[in-house]
């Protein structure tokens, strides 16, 4: 009843009344017993005592508890994410009953320390998982579309974020701090100490994450306002050319655009300059999955290795330790595949030709027309430098002969090393 306060998927009408009517009754169950008690009993002590020893009044007192902080979990929730889309509260129902029935195998581990302090800990894990989903699934948005309002979305995003790595690291060392001081061989503690530990380097991980994101979007702020300021500057040049010839009376040549033709310098905007983007992005982004991967695994192997020892083959972790060493070998494959398949791409991949195009010059991944690189090189006004165009709109042919732009053939290659077709 406890985990379902703890989804952040109860934002709907009525999963909020179905909420409202759990904390009223676990409010009026924990008023009854303790009434009961005090009416029952002569004084306070004998009353705590009471309520201690039965395990009924225990069960309602804790439930009244995890009501509590879930309530506050979800207006926590609610301050520093605000509502859930549809699709977050559908990942989140599916990660989080499989968490929970993962971790119903985990107490088969420790059924003989099971009790209400390994639910409590239990809980706090959980809710440590959640929010990173939330946390990670707001940073991978960012990819795919601007938020609406960025300043709230930002400040909302970095203080989740600094809470998010703050309670996995305190939880870690707490968890430590009890393993270590423990006099026999390592109990339930153990077991989320490595939990919380995943979880700071998930934590770490999304950060740094965000802090590339953040890197991106300056150097792409940065260049498209030097991009649109040379476009701008040769918008003038041109028209000052223009202006001159018609001073000093030279006719004008054929292939020469009037004062008509060029366009509005002020008109001038990002949708008309070509933004090539952050090329190291892929670089360090491929070292942080890479990292994360390495330092999972690290402590899958350690946690599973001292539970082998001390109680058995832990079954419930075969699955995180199988995908977490699946990760990073896929990872280091593709990353030496990408490096064989980009080696020496100008020389390797031809240009495209005007010919090449004219059948069909629509790139087959991101669905733009191409042009012949001669063509793009053209300057605005004849006897002028040609204009700046970036490296990533040549038109390359494949040994299969499809064709597409430099830039999406090297975003192509990060993730398949074969035709997009």
């Amino acid at each position: 009843m406890s985990l379902y306060v703890l989804l952040p998927g109860w934002q709907s009408l009525p999963c909020l009344r179905s909420a409202n009517v759990l904390r009223q009754g676990s409010v009026a169950l924990a008023a009854g017993v303790v009434s009961w008690a005090y009416l029952e009993r002569p004084n306070f002590y004998s009353a705590a005592v009471y309520l201690s020893q039965s395990n009924a009044s225990l069960m309602i007192l804790c439930n009244l508890a995890l009501v509590c902080v879930g309530s506050f979990m979800y207006g926590l929730q609610q301050a520093l994410f605000g509502p859930l889309r549809a699709i977050e509260v559908e990942h989140l129902y599916e990660r989080g009953w499989f968490t929970v029935t993962e971790w119903a195998f985990a107490m088969s581990t420790f059924r003989d320390q099971f009790g209400v302090w390994f639910l409590a800990m239990f809980f706090c894990l959980f809710a440590g998982k959640v929010w990173g989903w939330i946390a990670e699934g707001r940073v991978e948005s960012l990819e795919q579309q601007p938020p609406a309002n960025p300043r709230l979305f930002h400040t909302r995003l970095v203080a989740s974020l600094v809470v998010y790595l703050g309670f996995a690291t305190k939880m870690f060392f707490y968890s430590l701090d009890s393993v270590l001081y423990e006099p026999h061989r390592p109990g339930m503690m153990i077991m989320f100490v490595f939990e919380f530990l995943i979880l700071v380097i998930s934590a770490a991980s999304t950060i740094m994450r965000y802090g590339i994101w953040l890197e991106e979007y300056r150097v792409i702020k940065k260049q498209t306002a030097q991009l649109i300021e040379a476009r701008r500057a040769e918008i003038r040049a041109a028209r000052r050319a223009i202006e001159e010839a018609a001073a000093s009376g030279e006719e004008s040549r054929e292939g020469r655009p009037s004062l008509e033709d060029l366009p509005n310098e002020e008109d001038i905007g990002e949708n008309d300059v070509e933004i090539p983007g952050w090329e190291a992005k892929r670089k360090w982004l491929f070292v942080l999955d890479l990292s994360t991967d390495l330092f999972k695994l690290l402590s899958y192997v350690s946690f599973f290795s001292i539970l082998t020892l001390f109680y058995g083959i832990p079954i419930y972790i075969l699955r995180d330790l199988y995908l977490t060493f699946r990760s990073f070998n896929k990872r280091l494959l593709d990353y030496f595949k990408y490096q064989a398949a980009t080696k020496n791409m100008n020389e390797r991949y031809p240009d495209a030709t005007a010919e090449d195009l004219t059948p069909n010059n629509t790139c087959i991944v991101c669905r733009e027309d191409m042009r012949a690189w001669s063509e793009l090189n053209q300057p605005l006004i004849p006897g002028q430098p040609p204009r700046p165009v970036s490296e990533r709109q040549r038109a390359k042919k494949l040994p299969c002969g499809h064709i597409l732009h430099f830039g999406c053939l090297q975003s192509w290659l990060e993730r398949q090393q074969i035709c997009p077709t």
